[in-house]
């Protein structure tokens, strides 16, 4: 996850345009919806949840790696799929994508933790598990270290556990049947329990260190703020507290934000990074992960921050904000001056642009190894490391507010899904794209290449099959076409 909710409200205005194109009937738009959902909840499902794709055939089956024909992805994929059902629902009220959003909930269920959180997929055939972590799911000969090893816990890791919950928290809260609230509040408990009592939270929990490898230990109790793993848990907890009111839920989100104050970088790198040891220093993680302050989980936690500010009106959140932009401006600017190539990380202390690469040398277990270098390789182009206009604008937007009325709307503004009336053209490709069955088929789903030495991150192929992402955005805009004049959907 790469701050999905700080960015839309960066790019909302331009997210779509309109056109004078006469818009589809409506009926054709809500029955093409209509047998697209039929297609996936009836044939691509498995006990109602989702992978990331299957080829056109249905045949197989792709997650982050090739995916067992008993599993279903957590990770980008049912709780996805299920929130997607849930917008045809509201645009409609045909009750036939809400029996399709609580299968995808009940399959979700099955799969909880006992604690409350999720894995990356659940498996409805547990038994094989062990197996196919050994033959397929570890063999990806660079990165990855995720799939080499089952912890038997739950991560958060892309907003697994938290993407889950919001989901059931939304089903909850739409249909405020009963059989849901206690595995959501399992869930919440779970996020709860995980929690540091600095406010951070570790990737995995409950909490393990069996997994060193590659010369580094093992890093999923590190303070994480990763590919959303802190961002999501935060939201997830106002959310909650929005819907449930139980003052718990903000005074966890609330210490979130301020773990982000303390773990600040110093004056000139004001930024943040990805993962934080006990010293709450910046620390390395997977083999392609150095210790640096990053771009992405800097934008994520201003996101964090500023909606901490619009819900206390409290000014120390936005306080960081400033040194975070002009740490941006530095690492543009010495980029260009310097001729350095934008990199992931930036090195503490130096500011010097951190570069990973596979250097082709296996360790004993045959994994790849990774060279960490201040040198960029040849090859990468000179461009700006980040584009600061509009984060420096959602900032100054965000200061000059006032009153609790302006900043209750960016509250709802920001942990809301924005709508806006797609443009007609689009809404007719979407309709035309279907085939007889129903279904969406791209003709360039990327899978990972199986090769006899391993798979690698990047190493991927193109099939002809169905795009759960795909699936997903055709039937919100189909969704978004049939709810009307643009508002902000809550998720």
């Amino acid at each position: 996850m790469i701050g999905k909710r700080m960015a839309a409200l960066v790019i909302a205005a331009t997210c779509w345009t309109g056109s004078a194109q006469a818009q589809p009937p409506r009926d054709e738009a809500a029955a093409a919806m209509r047998r697209a959902a039929a297609f996936m909840v009836e044939k691509v499902s498995l006990r109602g949840g989702y992978v990331w794709a299957v080829s056109e055939d249905l045949t197989k089956r792709w997650g982050e790696i090739p995916a067992r024909p008993s599993q279903i992805w957590v990770q980008a994929g049912t709780p996805m799929v299920g929130m997607a059902l849930l917008d045809a629902w509201d645009a409609t009220g045909d009750a036939y994508y809400l029996q399709g959003a609580r299968r995808a909930a009940d399959a979700l269920i099955f799969g909880q933790h006992p604690l409350g959180g999720w894995h990356y997929f659940v498996d409805f055939d547990p038994a094989g598990l062990a197996d196919w972590y050994a033959t397929r799911a570890s063999k990806f000969t660079y990165g990855y270290e995720e799939y080499r090893y089952y912890y038997g816990n739950a991560t958060n890791d892309d907003g697994v556990t938290s993407g889950a919950t919001a989901f059931l928290l939304r089903l909850y809260r739409s249909t405020l049947d009963p059989g849901y609230r206690a595995p959501l509040l399992k869930a919440l408990d779970f996020v709860l329990l995980a929690q540091y009592p600095n406010g951070a939270w570790p990737q995995r929990f409950p909490l393990r260190y069996d997994f060193a490898h590659d010369g580094l230990p093992d890093y999923t109790s590190y303070y994480t703020l990763n590919d959303g793993a802190h961002q999501g848990y935060v939201e997830l907890l106002v959310d909650a507290w929005r819907a449930l009111g139980d003052a718990r839920y903000f005074e966890a989100a609330r210490r979130g934000a301020d773990f982000l104050i303390a773990v600040q970088g110093p004056e000139g790198e004001a930024a943040w990074a990805e993962q934080y040891g006990p010293d709450m220093k910046p620390v390395a993680a997977r083999t392609h992960e150095p210790a640096g302050y990053v771009i992405r989980e800097s934008r994520d936690a201003i996101g964090v921050l500023q909606l901490f500010y619009a819900l206390t009106g409290d000014a120390r959140y936005l306080k960081p904000i400033p040194g975070c932009l002009a740490w941006y401006d530095r690492v543009n600017r010495e980029g260009a001056d310097l001729k350095r190539p934008p990199a992931r990380y930036w090195q503490p202390g130096t500011n010097l642009p951190v570069y990973h690469f596979q250097n082709r040398t296996l360790n004993a277990d045959g994994y790849g190894l990774y060279t960490w270098t201040t040198t960029p390789p040849p090859g990468l182009a000179l461009r700006p490391a980040v584009d600061v206009a509009p984060i420096r604008a959602s900032y100054e937007r965000m200061a000059a507010m006032r009153s609790p009325g302006e900043r209750a709307g960016y509250v709802a503004e920001y942990l809301g899904r924005p709508r806006q009336a797609p443009a007609a053209a689009q809404v007719t490709d979407v309709i035309t794209a279907l085939d007889a069955r129903g279904a969406w088929v791209t003709d360039d789903v990327r899978v990972h290449r199986i090769i006899e030495s391993g798979m690698n991150p990047g190493d991927t192929v193109p099939v002809r099959g169905i795009s759960t992402g795909v699936f997903v955005r055709n039937l919100r805009v189909l969704s978004d076409f049939l709810a009307g004049p643009a508002s902000t959907r809550k998720e």
